[in-house]
Parts: structure tokens; sequence; C-alpha cells
């Protein structure tokens, strides 16, 4: 069985510490990271629907991808090649616009 500490100061925080106990949603959502993607369960929702969406959400984002970049040592030559092509490409459209805007 537990018990009680004797708080300190029991005049202060006491309904602090009530709305803490009483929240457990606080718990959940609060966190010292900022988060790319987050997904808040709606009510009455199955946890495996939340976690579709949230796998959504991070394939939208490409968070995945953006980590394997970082973090991934070695890529294919023809990888590179072709991202170098895009990324050629795009700079390429861009250009053409901006002399069509003009």
């Amino acid at each position: 069985m537990a018990y009680r500490r004797q708080n300190k100061r029991p005049h202060q925080n006491r309904n602090h510490e009530n709305k803490k106990r009483h929240s457990d949603t606080s718990r959940i959502y609060k966190s010292k990271r900022p988060s790319n993607v987050t997904v808040k369960p709606k009510p009455g929702e199955f946890p495996e629907r939340t976690i579709k969406r949230f796998m959504k959400k991070v394939k939208k984002e490409k968070v995945l991808e953006l980590h394997r970049e970082k973090t991934d040592y070695f890529k294919k030559p023809s990888v590179i090649r072709r991202r170098k092509a895009i990324r050629k490409q795009a700079l390429l459209k861009k250009q053409k616009l901006q002399e069509q805007s003009k």
C-alpha cells in the first residue's frame, strides 16, 4: 500500500496537482522535442485507425526518406545520377518560368 509523503508546502499548487492527476491527455501529447507529425486520437477511434492516419502523414511529409538520406552513407551511383538529373530539370523549368514572366 502506497503512502503519501508530507508536502513541504501543502498550501501551494493543490489545484494544479489535481488537474494533472485527472487529465490523462496532457501526459500523452506533450513532449520535450518538437515533432514533424502529430496525430491525436479522435473520440471513440480505434488505436489501429490512429496509427494508420499517423503513417499516412509520415509518408506524406517524407519524414523517413529525409532521415534515411541523412543517415545512409552509401548511395548507388544510379540513384545519385537520377537525383542530379531531376534537380537539373527542376532548375531549368524554374529558369524558363522566370524568363517568361519578364
